[in-house]
């Protein structure tokens, strides 16, 4: 029942893609520069981080996602005082991931940039682009319907799929250290991987949009708590909504900023699927591990055991 249920979801994303095509995260809160491009070099150090994503535990042929990112700022003098004035700087990054969903394989592997202008001396508005190419395979072999019609449908009856599309993704973020506000679309080309012939189905890969924005707050000289919030929507889908709370704890007797040796917890509702328990650490201020665990609310949740991921990070301060 279960391999029928992920090739149902399959094969109604084949025709009209009702469900978001990109992976789902629940680890964003620890590396924005998933959701956004706008925010490549936006902490000036290299930030290497690595995540990994098991979905729906129990449930054949569920989604597994593996990601690695890396990102840093350039040309670090151009960010100091000229004239009484802040100069705007660059970004750059890059960012591969492979997204394994049943009989469905996408892989992609971008490459960003981003630079960042000064409004004030404390506010920075950026803009960026991820640029790149995704691969996407079908193999109809892992597909088996319950009234051995493989032959008759469609999708399985036209073989094997294994198409290279260029990819673009846009974005923008105005952020400074106590708060940020980003919109982003992922999929800008719209390219198409699969057509039926002498048939108006086609599969492609529909444009994304992303809204977030979250601030800050210090609650004590070592605790602060970040309330977010992150929007997305791909037609003809609705829009599904993340509402996360992240408290922090600052191993620090000065003035605390991102490097510090930290603890934080934190927990997320989305719309229409989970609640998220998340729970992470950095240390030796680099070194940086965090896990979060959803419970699934949605009519998925007698056949899952809840999705569980996990994210490891490295930073090289410049």
């Amino acid at each position: 029942m279960k391999k029928y249920l992920i090739l149902f979801t399959f094969l109604l994303g084949a025709s009209v893609a009702e469900a978001q095509q990109k992976a789902l995260s629940s680890q964003y809160m620890t590396n924005y520069f998933l959701l956004n491009p706008a925010v490549a070099g936006y902490e000036k150090d290299l930030n290497f981080k690595a995540g990994f994503r098991n979905q729906w535990v129990g449930f054949e042929g569920a989604p597994q996602t593996f990601y690695l990112s890396g990102e840093s700022a350039l040309f670090q003098n151009s960010r100091r005082r000229r004239r009484g004035r802040m100069q705007g700087f660059h970004g750059v990054g890059g960012y591969l991931y492979t997204d394994n969903t049943g009989p469905t394989r996408q892989t992609a592997v971008l490459a960003s940039y981003a630079y960042h202008v000064p409004l004030n001396r404390e506010l920075w508005l950026s803009s960026g682009m991820f640029v790149g190419a995704q691969q996407f395979k079908f193999d109809p072999n892992k597909v088996q319907l319950a009234d051995n019609s493989n032959h008759l449908d469609p999708v399985t009856a036209s073989g094997p799929i294994n198409k290279f599309m260029p990819d673009l993704t846009l974005g923008v973020n105005l952020h400074n250290e106590q708060f940020f506000a980003g919109v982003s679309l992922f999929q800008v080309l719209g390219n198409k991987f699969f057509e039926v012939e002498n048939s108006t189905n086609e599969s492609r890969l529909y444009r994304h949009l992303f809204v977030s924005g979250g601030y800050n707050f210090d609650v004590q000289k070592n605790i602060s708590l970040t309330p977010s919030i992150l929007f997305k929507y791909a037609e003809p889908a609705p829009v599904q909504a993340d509402f996360n709370l992240k408290g922090t704890y600052h191993f620090s007797k000065r003035r605390r900023n991102k490097n510090d040796d930290q603890i934080w917890a934190g927990v997320s509702y989305r719309t229409q699927d989970a609640v998220v328990a998340l729970l992470g650490t950095q240390f030796k201020e680099q070194y940086q591990f965090s896990y979060s665990y959803d419970i699934t609310v949605s009519k998925l949740r007698p056949y899952s055991a809840g999705s569980h991921e996990i994210m490891l990070g490295f930073r090289v301060k410049q």
